[in-house]
């Protein structure tokens, strides 16, 4: 466990890199959303460019709270779980072993 921490502080490991398959559905999403980006930025004026700039920012801003707010209640959630399956069972019905 302390390894995995220590790469983890040290960056080794990295949760929010991923990597694309060629050819999944999210990389034929990706390349067409590119594709539909890149049409549609070459129709803006210079204003409009700038303008859209800003919104795609502020949207990038709230997409990287909203994904870490995500991992880390994933995390808390995965460390629940690994404390319910070790923790003394605490439950008032009869366990397997006693009926």
């Amino acid at each position: 466990m302390t390894k995995v921490l220590d790469q983890l502080w040290g960056g080794e490991i990295r949760p929010c890199d991923r990597t694309v398959r060629r050819g999944t559905e999210y990389d034929r999403l990706q390349e067409a959303a590119g594709k539909a980006y890149d049409r549609f930025w070459n129709t803006l004026t210079t204003e409009q460019k700038e303008a859209f700039a800003v919104f795609t920012d502020l949207e990038m801003q709230k997409s990287c709270i909203s994904d870490a707010d995500i991992f880390t209640k994933g995390f808390r959630l995965g460390i629940q779980l690994v404390l319910a399956a070790v923790c003394e069972d605490d439950t008032q019905l009869p366990q397997l072993e006693e009926a």
